[in-house]
């Protein structure tokens, strides 16, 4: 009796189960000045287990960041939508897999990572912003970071944000596609990725799956100068220009006044944050942390420079 057989080819197996992925589409948005940061970004891609038979990438350039990111949403027919920013590497190969896992499950409104990637070899600065676990103290001090400090452990979790979100939306965070098509999305009106995250929570779509893992590195600035120069334009375009399209605000209650005046005298006593940069020290030995009070005092200045600006501009008409 003659034995024949009968199956798939292992790579036809391997392609069969390919096609089981979610499909699944990244946004970036881009800016000239984007471009040494861009070609390590899709690099990252190129190096991912993650199908690309299931993987469409969208280099957005309409419009300002905000509006790029709105149309490149609005241009995905995948399962699931991943935001990134230019200045974003991810470091191990099955990043995507992992995240799209996460933000496919039942009920869930998208994934994004517990912590930062900390890179010993990445400039003082880069290393700051990965303990932190944000790319703005203010954002740490409130409590609306988007990361957690790299110090504290973390768990795969699913979590409800039923009062308020944190800073939500880009570097990494993935959304469940059949979950936004819940609500509109109009670039003139979109006002950042926050904006979207609040959106979907009023909406009632709030659960997001926390992944522990810290393989997405993001390179906040490459100097001391051009990262205040970028906070000063963030806040004064997307806070005072655009204030009547957000609908997520950094500071927007009684309790977050009182806590930004907490970090405006504490930054520019000094001592209080060298306090926190002692601390941070001793969880974490890194000279990095020496960032951290001359910081907070020049965002302490700029912010308010920039709100000042703002009123000025309310004050004559000037949008």
């Amino acid at each position: 009796m003659k034995l024949e057989f009968i199956g798939w080819t292992l790579q036809e197996e391997r392609t069969r189960l390919d096609n089981y992925s979610p499909m699944l589409d990244v946004v970036v948005p881009v800016h000239p000045r984007d471009h040494t940061h861009l070609s390590q970004f899709l690099h990252s891609i190129s190096q991912q287990t993650y199908p690309k038979s299931r993987l469409r990438v969208h280099v957005m350039t309409l419009g300002n960041s905000e509006e790029a990111k709105a149309h490149g949403i609005l241009c995905s027919t995948g399962d699931i939508i991943g935001m990134f920013c230019a200045d974003n590497v991810m470091i191990e190969p099955n990043f995507l897999k992992v995240m799209v896992d996460a933000a496919n499950q039942e009920g869930v409104t998208g994934s994004y990572t517990a912590r930062y990637a900390y890179v010993p070899e990445d400039t003082s600065l880069n290393r700051y912003f990965a303990l932190l676990g944000a790319n703005d103290p203010l954002c740490w001090w409130l409590g609306k970071a988007d990361r957690g400090e790299y110090h504290r452990g973390a768990s795969n979790s699913l979590r409800t944000f039923r009062d308020g979100l944190p800073s939500l939306g880009d570097n990494g965070c993935f959304f469940n596609r059949s979950i936004l098509r819940q609500i509109q999305i109009r670039p003139s009106t979109f006002g950042s990725c926050m904006c979207l995250c609040e959106d979907l929570r009023q909406a009632g779509y709030s659960t997001w799956a926390i992944v522990p893992t810290h393989t997405l590195w993001h390179r906040t600035a490459d100097t001391f100068w051009s990262f205040l120069s970028k906070r000063h334009r963030y806040v004064r375009d997307l806070y005072f220009k655009k204030q009547t399209i957000r609908r997520w605000h950094l500071v927007g209650s009684l309790r977050d006044w009182t806590l930004v005046v907490g970090f405006a005298l504490a930054s520019l006593l000094v001592v209080p944050q060298v306090l926190v940069s002692v601390y941070g020290y001793r969880r974490v030995r890194d000279s990095s942390w020496a960032w951290h009070p001359p910081i907070c005092f020049a965002l302490s200045l700029i912010y308010a420079w920039a709100f000042v600006e703002g009123q000025i501009r309310r004050h004559h008409g000037i949008v």
